[in-house]
């Protein structure tokens, strides 16, 4: 199923954006493509509208209506230019692995931008794992991205319009934003490199210990994974010690409470804690949001118990998306020494 996108992936809000309003849009957002799949029943295109609904969140960066409407909307495009890749080397495991590699490419050099340029990259890559691994792009799934990218643009514009004020944009201008990333594109090529490597080694090991949706792993790996060491320290910690707290909240809920009504009101719970928790410390937002995709895949599966299997498989995967980044930190390390001409060996 589709999975979070953390605090590390949201761009700055604006000062007049109060914590209970990004809660309430976020939980509302958030929340829709799971309310339509209950009442229409299980559908396939359920895993590219909450991927496309908590993206879109995230790229709700305030300014002109139209304004939002290009940055929500570019996230959309992102998600399906990675699910048509993804879907278009599905049956083929070296193409995959080449499409991984480039996914990670794409990520390293846009992690030298914005967080916006970050947040793009980073499910331009889930957008590949999904459509390789998971759920072949069709048809209707396009019209849901671009369905779920206005139904979030409504909810940013027209919170706005209630509230009798339209927040700033808290985005530097477009140009401004290439041109820095352009100014730093010639130091991140061996971080490049070394990403280029995390993203398919990250699947392969997932693979071959036959963990459930080795896609989790993949999506570890680049929220943790940083050019800079300390940056991904801390990153690393939270989202492991996040997701085992997650992990333990949805278990407990899920073994207690296994009604549907229930289990949509931990959904909602868990979605308006999501911006609280995360103001309080890095692992609380991590394992609100955890929390909130264990209980959605309990409460969207057609028998009981179907999250409680995937618990395990949630934080090994993590835990092999963390240890390939470290893996990848190393890497792009040794490549920086070989580069200024110094031994590669650890002082």
């Amino acid at each position: 199923m589709a999975d979070d996108a953390p605090a590390e992936t949201s761009v700055a809000k604006p000062a007049t954006d109060s914590l209970a309003a990004r809660s309430i849009r976020f939980a509302v957002t958030v929340t829709a493509p799971i309310a339509l799949n209950l009442f229409l029943g299980p559908q396939p295109w359920l895993v590219y509208a909450l991927i496309t609904s908590i993206a879109a969140y995230s790229m709700d960066n305030g300014g002109r209506p139209m304004v939002r409407l290009l940055w929500i909307g570019s996230i959309g495009v992102a998600i399906l230019l990675g699910a048509g890749l993804g879907s278009l080397v599905t049956d083929n495991r070296a193409l995959t692995i080449l499409a991984f590699a480039f996914g990670g490419v794409v990520y390293a050099l846009s992690e030298s931008g914005h967080q916006a340029t970050i947040t793009l990259a980073r499910f331009f890559c889930f957008g590949i794992a999904v459509g390789a691994l998971y759920a072949k792009l069709a048809p209707l799934d396009v019209v849901v991205v671009l369905g779920f990218v206005g139904f979030a643009w409504l909810v940013s514009v027209g919170w706005d319009l209630a509230a009798g004020m339209m927040r700033p944009a808290s985005l530097p201008g477009l140009a401004d934003i290439v041109v820095a990333m352009h100014a730093r594109l010639i130091h991140r090529w061996t971080f490049a490199i070394a990403v280029a490597c995390a993203v398919p080694v990250t699947f392969l090991i997932s693979a071959a210990f036959g963990e459930q949706k080795p896609y989790w792993a993949m999506l570890a790996l680049v929220l943790v994974l940083r050019a800079d060491f300390n940056s991904s320290r801390k990153l690393m910690v939270e989202r492991f010690v996040g997701t085992v707290l997650g992990v333990a909240i949805a278990a407990i809920y899920a073994t207690l409470l296994p009604y549907h009504q229930a289990l949509m009101i931990g959904l909602v719970l868990a979605a308006l804690a999501r911006w609280p928790a995360q103001q309080r410390h890095g692992v609380l937002g991590v394992g609100a949001i955890t929390a909130f995709v264990m209980l959605m895949i309990e409460l969207v599966a057609s028998s009981r118990g179907q999250a409680v299997m995937l618990f395990e498989a949630r934080i090994i995967n993590t835990a092999i998306g963390i240890g390939v980044a470290l893996l990848a930190l190393a890497l792009d390390r040794a490549l920086h020494r070989l580069r200024s001409g110094r031994p590669a060996a650890v002082d």
